[in-house]
């Protein structure tokens, strides 16, 4: 083989084996050198900012889930010593008579919202009143009293006589006034010091503010049997 042939093959080889090495890029004049299939700080950037902002929305999810999670704490801690969640007033079911009066002897400063009457009760100072639509007699009406966390309304005072004479609407009402043994007691076994009896006698044992009359002198007797409207008190 002639020496023409052999540096012809030489030269053949040394193309090839340089095909397969990567091929550089000049930058500039002289260096730096990068490889062409290598990216640049650009696309670099570029392919890494959807996950910046990722990490940045699960940061504030997490701040916020511990927020929520200390306020919770807050809250169970505290719950023990006010009224019941969601309970506004007695708009709420939880926030029973019971309750309330659970809460308000323990923490009289705080639970407010028991300090208020039930739907369909009138509040003059500390006490709430009911007075019925439905005609029972004297024990049926003292029972139903009873049920609601209450009893028969007690009149100690000529500001409570006006209250009640004036929303009466004009009916009659069993109060918590009853005659034993020729003694008219109220309900709470007190017996009647302050009275606002009517001119007209009556007959019966137990008491009736009839609101159809002047508050100085409404009440008449009549027989605990009888049926009529009744008026309930109940202490906040």
């Amino acid at each position: 083989m002639e020496m023409h042939d052999i540096a012809a093959k030489k030269k053949q080889c040394e193309a090839e084996m340089a095909a397969k090495e990567p091929i550089l890029e000049v930058k500039g004049e002289g260096n730096p050198y990068t490889l062409a299939n290598v990216p640049t700080l650009k696309q670099i950037q570029e392919a890494i900012r959807p996950y910046r902002v990722a990490c940045l929305i699960l940061t504030m999810l997490s701040l916020v889930l511990l927020l929520v999670i200390v306020v919770l704490l807050v809250k169970m801690k505290t719950g023990s010593s006010a009224c019941p969640m969601n309970a506004v007033g007695w708009k709420s079911p939880t926030c029973t008579v019971e309750q309330c009066r659970t809460f308000t002897s323990q923490h009289q400063d705080r639970c407010y919202c028991c300090q208020q009457c039930p739907p369909r009760w009138v509040r003059l100072g500390q006490s709430c009143f009911f007075l019925s639509t439905l005609r029972l007699s004297w024990e049926e009406s003292r029972n139903n009293c009873t049920g609601e966390g209450g009893s028969l309304a007690v009149v100690r005072s000529q500001k409570v006589q006006s209250f009640l004479t004036q929303n009466g609407n004009g009916r009659k009402y069993w109060i918590g006034l009853r005659s034993t043994n020729d003694t008219w007691t109220w309900i709470d076994d007190n017996v009647l010091q302050q009275s606002y009896w009517g001119a007209t006698q009556t007959t019966g044992d137990c008491g009736i503010l009839s609101s159809d009359k002047l508050a100085d002198n409404n009440w008449i007797t009549s027989p605990c049997s009888s049926y009529t409207y009744y008026i309930c008190q109940m202490q906040l």
